[in-house]
Protein backbone atom coordinates (compact mmCIF):
# COMPACT_ATOMS: atom_id res chain seq x y z
CA UNK A 1 0.00 0.00 0.00
CA UNK A 2 1.59 3.41 -1.02
CA UNK A 3 1.63 6.30 1.88
CA UNK A 4 -0.95 8.03 0.28
CA UNK A 5 -3.10 5.14 0.47
CA UNK A 6 -2.42 4.79 3.77
CA UNK A 7 -2.97 7.88 5.10
CA UNK A 8 -6.61 8.29 2.93
CA UNK A 9 -7.67 4.62 5.26
CA UNK A 10 -6.30 6.35 8.88
CA UNK A 11 -8.92 7.01 10.71
CA UNK A 12 -9.61 7.88 14.53
CA UNK A 13 -11.36 4.14 15.96
CA UNK A 14 -14.19 5.44 18.01
CA UNK A 15 -14.88 1.91 19.63
CA UNK A 16 -12.61 -1.14 20.02
CA UNK A 17 -13.18 -5.06 19.66
CA UNK A 18 -11.67 -5.78 23.30
CA UNK A 19 -11.01 -9.29 21.94
CA UNK A 20 -9.00 -8.90 19.55
CA UNK A 21 -5.51 -7.96 20.97
CA UNK A 22 -2.28 -6.83 19.13
CA UNK A 23 1.38 -8.84 18.66
CA UNK A 24 4.28 -8.76 20.51
CA UNK A 25 6.19 -8.36 17.62
CA UNK A 26 3.94 -5.59 15.91
CA UNK A 27 3.98 -3.54 19.10
CA UNK A 28 7.72 -3.91 18.84
CA UNK A 29 7.76 -2.15 15.36
CA UNK A 30 5.52 0.41 16.88
CA UNK A 31 7.92 1.35 19.60
CA UNK A 32 10.66 1.59 17.33
CA UNK A 33 9.22 3.34 14.79
CA UNK A 34 8.38 5.98 17.78
CA UNK A 35 11.93 5.70 19.18
CA UNK A 36 13.02 6.71 15.70
CA UNK A 37 10.97 10.11 15.06
CA UNK A 38 12.63 13.31 14.52
CA UNK A 39 13.20 15.91 16.91
CA UNK A 40 14.36 19.14 17.29
CA UNK A 41 18.39 18.80 17.67
CA UNK A 42 17.53 15.40 18.47
CA UNK A 43 16.22 16.22 21.97
CA UNK A 44 14.18 13.02 22.26
CA UNK A 45 11.96 14.51 25.37
CA UNK A 46 9.72 11.57 25.48
CA UNK A 47 9.40 8.94 28.14
CA UNK A 48 5.89 6.53 27.21
CA UNK A 49 4.01 4.40 29.57
CA UNK A 50 2.40 1.66 27.70
CA UNK A 51 -0.56 -1.29 28.70
CA UNK A 52 -2.42 -4.20 27.80
CA UNK A 53 -3.57 -4.77 31.51
CA UNK A 54 -6.76 -4.43 32.71
CA UNK A 55 -5.72 -3.11 35.43
CA UNK A 56 -3.62 -0.31 34.00
CA UNK A 57 -6.74 0.27 31.56
CA UNK A 58 -9.10 1.30 34.19
CA UNK A 59 -6.32 3.13 35.96
CA UNK A 60 -6.28 5.42 33.08
CA UNK A 61 -9.52 5.41 32.51
CA UNK A 62 -9.79 7.68 36.07
CA UNK A 63 -8.20 10.20 34.58
CA UNK A 64 -11.32 10.07 31.81
CA UNK A 65 -14.45 11.04 34.11
CA UNK A 66 -16.68 13.80 34.01
CA UNK A 67 -16.26 16.18 30.91
CA UNK A 68 -14.05 13.16 29.18
CA UNK A 69 -16.20 10.36 29.99
CA UNK A 70 -16.82 9.57 26.62
CA UNK A 71 -13.30 8.43 25.94
CA UNK A 72 -13.59 5.42 29.52
CA UNK A 73 -14.86 2.83 27.10
CA UNK A 74 -12.26 3.07 24.37
CA UNK A 75 -9.54 2.85 26.63
CA UNK A 76 -10.84 0.02 28.56
CA UNK A 77 -11.42 -1.76 25.03
CA UNK A 78 -8.54 -1.05 23.17
CA UNK A 79 -5.58 -3.58 23.30
CA UNK A 80 -3.13 -1.36 24.48
CA UNK A 81 -2.88 2.18 25.41
CA UNK A 82 0.07 4.65 25.08
CA UNK A 83 0.99 7.51 27.75
CA UNK A 84 2.74 10.07 25.82
CA UNK A 85 4.96 12.11 28.08
CA UNK A 86 7.44 14.79 28.34
CA UNK A 87 10.54 14.01 30.65
CA UNK A 88 10.89 16.95 33.51
CA UNK A 89 14.39 16.74 33.41
CA UNK A 90 15.33 18.58 30.02
CA UNK A 91 18.34 20.12 30.63
CA UNK A 92 21.89 20.20 30.56
CA UNK A 93 22.51 17.43 31.72
CA UNK A 94 20.19 15.20 29.37
CA UNK A 95 21.70 17.01 26.64
CA UNK A 96 25.28 15.66 27.52
CA UNK A 97 23.94 12.15 27.40
CA UNK A 98 22.22 13.03 24.37
CA UNK A 99 25.56 13.91 22.84
CA UNK A 100 27.69 11.09 24.52
CA UNK A 101 24.95 9.02 22.65
CA UNK A 102 25.47 10.27 19.26
CA UNK A 103 28.97 9.97 19.75
CA UNK A 104 28.89 6.63 20.67
CA UNK A 105 26.65 5.59 17.72
CA UNK A 106 29.21 7.41 15.33
CA UNK A 107 27.64 10.90 14.39
CA UNK A 108 29.54 12.99 15.74
CA UNK A 109 32.85 12.29 14.04
CA UNK A 110 35.99 13.41 16.49
CA UNK A 111 36.48 16.01 19.45
CA UNK A 112 36.01 19.13 17.60
CA UNK A 113 32.65 18.45 15.88
CA UNK A 114 31.80 17.47 19.68
CA UNK A 115 32.81 20.38 21.86
CA UNK A 116 30.97 22.50 18.69
CA UNK A 117 28.49 20.86 18.69
CA UNK A 118 27.92 21.08 22.47
CA UNK A 119 28.19 24.71 22.47
CA UNK A 120 25.84 25.53 19.61
CA UNK A 121 23.11 22.85 21.18
CA UNK A 122 23.77 24.25 24.73
CA UNK A 123 23.08 27.88 23.69
CA UNK A 124 19.83 26.53 22.09
CA UNK A 125 18.42 24.86 24.58
CA UNK A 126 19.39 27.60 27.77
CA UNK A 127 17.60 30.31 25.59
CA UNK A 128 14.68 27.64 25.60
CA UNK A 129 14.83 26.75 29.06
CA UNK A 130 15.09 30.59 30.10
CA UNK A 131 11.24 30.69 29.51
CA UNK A 132 9.81 26.97 31.58
CA UNK A 133 6.44 27.89 29.79
CA UNK A 134 8.56 27.89 26.24
CA UNK A 135 10.31 25.07 27.27
CA UNK A 136 7.03 22.79 28.20
CA UNK A 137 5.69 23.92 24.90
CA UNK A 138 8.61 22.84 22.67
CA UNK A 139 8.98 19.67 24.29
CA UNK A 140 5.50 18.35 23.42
CA UNK A 141 5.65 19.89 20.18
CA UNK A 142 8.48 16.85 19.86
CA UNK A 143 5.75 14.16 21.07
CA UNK A 144 2.86 15.42 18.70
CA UNK A 145 5.57 14.77 15.70
CA UNK A 146 6.26 11.39 17.28
CA UNK A 147 2.73 11.11 17.52
CA UNK A 148 2.19 11.53 13.39
CA UNK A 149 4.42 9.30 12.71
CA UNK A 150 3.04 6.30 14.77
CA UNK A 151 -0.62 6.79 13.90
CA UNK A 152 0.37 6.47 10.07
CA UNK A 153 2.71 3.62 11.02
CA UNK A 154 -0.32 1.94 12.63
CA UNK A 155 -2.64 2.19 9.96
CA UNK A 156 -0.05 0.76 7.74
CA UNK A 157 0.44 -2.16 10.11
CA UNK A 158 -3.58 -2.32 9.87
CA UNK A 159 -3.43 -1.23 13.71
CA UNK A 160 -6.61 1.35 14.72
CA UNK A 161 -5.69 3.65 16.91
CA UNK A 162 -7.18 7.03 19.03
CA UNK A 163 -5.24 10.10 19.98
CA UNK A 164 -7.07 11.64 22.45
CA UNK A 165 -6.05 14.86 24.83
CA UNK A 166 -9.68 14.23 26.73
CA UNK A 167 -8.35 13.24 30.08
CA UNK A 168 -7.59 15.20 33.12
CA UNK A 169 -3.45 15.38 33.40
CA UNK A 170 -3.83 16.57 37.29
CA UNK A 171 -5.80 13.05 37.91
CA UNK A 172 -3.74 10.73 35.25
CA UNK A 173 -0.66 11.79 36.97
CA UNK A 174 -1.61 11.16 40.66
CA UNK A 175 -2.75 7.52 39.58
CA UNK A 176 0.10 6.62 37.53
CA UNK A 177 2.72 8.73 39.99
CA UNK A 178 3.65 10.86 36.96
CA UNK A 179 5.54 13.55 39.34
CA UNK A 180 7.24 10.92 40.89
CA UNK A 181 8.71 9.72 37.82
CA UNK A 182 9.45 13.33 36.30
CA UNK A 183 6.88 12.95 33.62
CA UNK A 184 4.26 15.46 32.61
CA UNK A 185 1.43 13.82 30.13
CA UNK A 186 0.82 15.06 26.91
CA UNK A 187 -1.63 12.67 25.02
CA UNK A 188 -3.40 8.94 25.37
CA UNK A 189 -3.14 6.73 22.19
CA UNK A 190 -5.47 3.93 22.07
CA UNK A 191 -4.76 1.03 19.69
CA UNK A 192 -6.17 -1.99 19.04
CA UNK A 193 -8.90 -3.06 16.32
CA UNK A 194 -11.88 -1.58 15.38
CA UNK A 195 -15.09 -3.31 16.38
CA UNK A 196 -18.61 -3.67 14.12
CA UNK A 197 -20.16 -0.66 16.36
CA UNK A 198 -17.22 1.32 15.67
CA UNK A 199 -19.79 4.30 13.06
CA UNK A 200 -16.59 5.98 12.48
CA UNK A 201 -15.26 3.20 10.29
CA UNK A 202 -17.69 3.40 7.76
CA UNK A 203 -18.05 7.35 7.33
CA UNK A 204 -15.60 9.10 4.63
CA UNK A 205 -13.02 10.91 5.19
CA UNK A 206 -13.84 14.58 5.20
CA UNK A 207 -10.71 17.68 5.02
CA UNK A 208 -10.52 21.16 3.98
CA UNK A 209 -9.40 21.25 0.00
CA UNK A 210 -5.93 21.98 -0.65
CA UNK A 211 -5.99 25.29 -2.09
CA UNK A 212 -7.36 26.27 1.68
CA UNK A 213 -4.50 24.96 3.81
CA UNK A 214 -1.58 25.69 1.17
CA UNK A 215 0.06 28.94 -0.50
CA UNK A 216 2.76 28.98 -2.51
CA UNK A 217 4.65 32.09 -2.86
Amino acid sequence: MSILATAQKRYSAKAFNPNKKISDADMHTLKTIYQLSPSSINIQPWHTLITDSEAGKKLISQATQGNYIVNEQKILDASHVMVLCVRNDIDQNHLDRLLVKEQTDGRISDEEVFNTTKALYSRYLASISANPDFLKAWTAHQVYIALGGLLLAAADMGIDTLPMEGFDPDILTEVLHLKEKGLTPVALVALGYHSDDDFNAKLPKSRFELDEIFTHF
